[in-house]
Order: structure tokens, then C-alpha cells, then sequence
């Protein structure tokens, strides 16, 4: 009888974990078709502005993270300087930094506001927009990054370099504001190494950059170098680029990459056409959304 018992709850526990997993699975398609149908809730002038930020991405490196695998993370092509920082007169723990009688301070504020619904707004099933600021700061100013991450290739960097990217605890799951921000307040060879597996540099590149940062430490000498340039939409030099050892010849890896990038920039030309409408300016979150619908059927 015992063992009939443990057979009968063992089917039970099989018959629940199938159908478990089926509404799993039901429940991710529907949030997928979801997330890629919502309806921004910004204003007309925050609309656009989100749409003039989107293409100034897609006409960059952002568009091998958005609409394609390359690139677990880009720069928008969008900074912002403030002057919101320490300068040499400011000591370390000073409370009183900004003057917040200063209406100048009033409008940092509402554009860092914006600038945050907006990526908010923008950021649906494994897209993830951020504003993050940088470290350093240059005579009281400080500088913001925008970025664009996709949740599923940093997870999958997190997982590859796990030997590195341990030592801080960051695993799949961790939320890129936290691993963005830790990152860019970390020491400056760490950093080289993390943004440089995180910005989608082949790891003998990666290794390179900080071994020549290195060296230069040591040496009080530049390390000279070449540079591997893949074409974006508004170039083809100076975007998507990383440095190399000089006189390098490019490595079937390198090849890859480049042929990939090339496949999905002469997809972006043509699709590109198709929304820019005349009066209305170029629908850039509406390609993003359409994108993302036809690949999550």
C-alpha cells in the first residue's frame, strides 16, 4: 500500500508540475503581447522626445542591442551634464552640495524626472532603459549616462563570466541599475573589463584594453593600438569600435560580428522607411514595439 500511495503522489506531483508549467508558459506569451502593445503615458512633447532619443539609438551601436543579439548593452548616444557635483572646494561627507535656492537646480531636477519616466516608460520585456551617473566629476560637473540593456544577454554575460563578475555577488536576475552603477564606481581596470563584456567586446579585446591599462601603470608608456570598426547607421568609423593589438588581423570572431552587424543595419535601412511619415516625424518606439511583436510569436 505504501507504495502505491508513493506512486499515486507522484503522479500527482507530475500532473502538477505540467500544468504549472503550461500557465508559465501561457503567462509569459501574454505578458510578452502585453508589454508590446502598452500605450506610453507621457505627454505630447515627452512622446516625441522619447522618439527622437530611440532613433538617435537605433542610428547608433543601440541598434545591435535593440533589435538584435550583439550587444547585451549601448550607449543611447545621449549625455547629460549638470551642475550637480563636488568641486575643489567641496570636502568628502559635505552635506550642503547644491544650492537648492537656485532655479537652476529646479529644472536639473524636472529633466531627471522626464528623463526617468521616459525610460520607464520605454522599457518593457527584456529592454530595460537607465539613466546612470557617471563617477567622476569635472569642476562641480556631473555627467549621466543613457543606456539600453537587455535583461537576457547581460544575464547570459553574468553566467559566461561568472569567475569575474562573482566577486561582487552580481548573478543572472541582478538588476542592471544595481550592476551598472556598482560597475561604474569600481576601479578603473575592473571597469574597463566589465563595460568591456558588457558593451559586447569579443573577451580578446577585453583582455587587451586591460592588459595595455596595465601596462601603461607600469610603464608610463601608451600602448599603441588598432581599431576594429563595425558600421552603424549614421557611420561607418567611431560607434561600435574596440581596440586591438597593433597591426591585428581580424580573427573569424571579429568576422562574425561584423557580418551579423552588417545583416541587421541593411535590415534597419530598409525598415527605416517605413516609419518616417511625413508630418508626423519617424515613429521610432512604434518600430520598436512592432519589432518586438513579431519576434515574440
Amino acid at each position: 500500500m505504501t507504495i502505491i500511495r508513493l506512486f499515486i503522489n507522484c503522479c500527482y506531483c507530475l500532473v502538477f508540475f505540467l500544468v504549472f508549467s503550461a500557465c508559465s508558459r501561457d503567462l509569459q506569451v501574454s505578458q510578452s503581447r502585453i508589454s508590446t502593445s502598452k500605450q506610453l503615458r507621457l505627454s505630447a512633447q515627452e512622446k516625441a522626445l522619447a522618439d527622437s532619443f530611440l532613433l538617435n539609438g537605433l542610428d547608433h551601436e543601440a541598434l545591435y542591442s535593440i533589435l538584435a543579439d550583439l550587444k547585451p548593452m549601448s550607449s543611447m548616444g545621449s549625455a547629460f551634464t549638470f551642475g550637480i557635483g563636488k568641486d575643489s572646494t567641496d570636502y568628502d561627507g559635505q552635506y550642503q552640495v547644491v544650492s537648492l535656492e537656485k532655479d537652476s537646480l529646479q529644472k536639473v531636477v524636472q529633466s531627471i524626472e522626464s528623463w526617468n519616466k521616459i525610460t520607464q516608460q520605454l522599457s518593457f520585456g527584456n529592454l530595460r532603459f537607465v539613466l546612470v551617473p557617471f563617477r567622476r566629476v569635472w569642476d562641480g560637473q556631473r555627467n549621466f549616462q543613457l543606456l539600453v540593456c537587455r535583461t537576457d544577454l547581460i544575464d547570459q554575460k553574468l553566467r559566461e563570466h561568472a569567475a569575474f563578475f562573482g566577486q561582487w555577488g552580481f548573478v543572472p536576475g541582478t538588476d542592471v541599475a544595481t550592476l551598472i552603477t556598482a560597475i561604474e564606481f569600481e576601479q578603473k581596470n575592473d571597469r574597463y573589463r566589465a563595460y568591456g563584456y558588457l558593451f559586447g567586446y569579443p573577451a580578446h579585446a577585453v583582455d587587451f584594453f586591460v592588459e595595455a591599462s596595465r601596462s601603461e601603470e607600469k610603464n608610463q608608456e601608451f600602448v599603441k593600438r588598432d581599431f576594429f570598426q563595425i558600421p552603424v547607421y549614421a557611420g561607418d568609423k567611431g560607434y561600435f569600435t574596440y581596440a586591438v593589438p597593433k597591426g591585428y588581423q581580424a580573427s573569424k570572431v571579429d568576422s562574425s560580428i561584423y557580418h551579423q552587424a552588417k545583416t541587421v543595419l541593411e535590415n534597419y535601412r530598409s525598415l527605416r522607411k517605413k516609419y518616417e511619415k511625413k508630418g508626423q516625424g519617424f515613429r521610432a518606439n512604434r518600430l520598436v514595439l512592432d519589432y518586438w511583436r513579431r519576434r515574440s510569436r
